[in-house]
């Protein structure tokens, strides 16, 4: 077996032994290994501990510790359209901006990827210290968010955060609530305890059988809601959105089984299922339709083949398929591909919930899409925030300039739509102009 100690004693007595010229070598070799070992565990860019280094001192935790998994937004997109200096230059200063308001002799600061950062609080006395940190420091500090490009534009990259208490599998449950608060669009998820989740996981249970039973039953049904022109007020199309109907009547939203249903596997018969019965609608009437694709429906060549199926028998010209943006879609050119096939239907294609964090630029401009639907969180901060209107009218002069038409969604009050008007969007979609409703209530069915 290897010994550490007697490699050592070794290199002393060779050391020893040896001429002068002989231990200068040795003694470059060694600083040359002493340099790999204090630099092996550090960030080359932040010159922070890294993820290794990270490990060995989760591996060393006894008690409650506080694990704070940090996000950087946008920055993979501004590497691809400002250059990989301008996406540096940022994940440099949120280290600096985390070593301003989190350092000190029980919290430990990690850059564990070009994006991520972790903070450790070993003091259970701090956590809600530290907590109110994130909240009422880093979260209220816009304007550190907001940096300046060299074409003029200001782009945001800011945090989000996923927290975790314990002893065990921090980093894992710190994981988990980071990937909830990027979907669910919040500043910061904590993970649930122990408790909470037996209840998570029932409640979940139940949500499998009321939407398995629906599915089995055919009762996913689309609800409708209009898309208006902002020029004239003018219904321009309708927005096809997926609803469980129970046996009581009761009628559910996506947002109460979707997860469900990807996490089932039936994700791709649930499209089916919706799929129908907006063609269903559609040939019946003579109206323009949309509804939403994701790109593991894109990335199934079943899901393609029977989509292709569906508009060879019933047409496309009157259709929209609205691909949404915030799933990280991986490969764009088997979304390019889509977008070839539908179009030869006549199919409009638009990008849902565009701004939300994972906008790839450079690629979008590549798609021959027909829309942009600017990300809904956006649109309802606009009379409260300069800075995310400084982002909309920035999304909204990018969709003039490769003559792509955009859509606010989420608008729910006339002054909010008066704002949109004036920023120039084109559509608008929000409780202001109708809220979700059957066919029927709009005259469709």
């Amino acid at each position: 077996m290897f010994s550490i100690d007697k490699y050592f004693d070794d290199i002393r007595k060779l050391y020893i032994s040896s001429t002068d010229v002989e231990k200068q070598k040795i003694e470059i070799l060694l600083e040359k290994i002493s340099n790999k070992v204090e630099t092996k565990d550090i960030n080359s860019i932040t010159k922070l501990p890294n993820k290794e280094s990270l490990s060995y001192e989760l591996s060393l935790i006894s008690k409650n510790a506080m694990l704070m998994f940090f996000h950087v937004n946008q920055v993979n997109a501004i590497q691809e359209l400002y250059g990989i200096e301008l996406a540096h230059e940022i994940v440099l200063d949120k280290a600096e901006q985390l070593k301003e308001v989190m350092s000190s002799k029980n919290v430990s600061i990690y850059n564990i990827s070009t994006e991520k950062f972790v903070v450790l609080v070993k003091d259970e006395l701090a956590f809600e210290k530290y907590l109110s940190i994130l909240k009422y420091s880093i979260f209220n500090d816009v304007e550190r968010d907001i940096y300046s490009c060299d074409d003029g534009k200001s782009i945001v990259a800011d945090f989000t955060v996923g927290i975790s208490y314990g002893n065990k599998y921090l980093y894992d449950h710190a994981y988990v609530a980071l990937q909830e608060s990027i979907i669910n669009k919040t500043n910061f998820k904590i993970y649930e305890s122990n408790s909470d989740s037996k209840e998570l996981q029932r409640t979940s249970l139940n949500r499998l059988k009321v939407y398995k039973s629906a599915l089995h039953e055919g009762n996913i049904i689309p609800y409708f809601q209009p898309i208006v022109d902002s020029k004239d007020e003018t219904i321009m199309k309708y927005e096809a959105l997926a609803r469980i109907k129970t046996p009581d009547g009761e009628i559910i939203s996506p947002y109460e089984f979707l997860n469900t249903a990807i996490e089932d596997k039936t994700f791709e018969f649930f499209t089916r299922q919706m799929t129908q019965k907006v063609f269903n609608i559609y040939e019946k009437t003579h109206v323009e339709l949309s509804m939403n694709l994701t790109y593991t429906n894109i990335n199934s060549p079943s899901m393609v083949s029977y989509l292709k199926n569906r508009l060879e028998k019933y047409g496309g010209d009157r259709m929209t398929f609205e691909i949404v943006e915030t799933e990280e879609i991986k490969d764009y050119s088997i979304v390019e591909d889509f977008i070839l096939m539908v179009k030869e239907y006549g199919v409009k294609v638009s990008i849902d919930d565009f701004g939300s964090g994972y906008s790839n630029f450079t690629n979008i401009i590549k798609l021959n899409i027909d829309y942009i639907k600017i990300d809904g969180t956006l649109i309802t901060k606009l009379l409260s925030d300069k800075k995310v209107k400084n982002i909309v009218r920035g999304l909204v002069d990018f969709a003039k300039s490769i003559d792509v038409k955009t859509i606010a969604e989420f608008v729910s009050t006339q002054e909010l739509a008066d704002e949109v008007k004036l920023m120039k969007i084109d559509y608008i979609q929000g409780y202001s102009y109708g809220q979700p409703e059957p066919a029927k209530y709009y005259g469709l069915k």
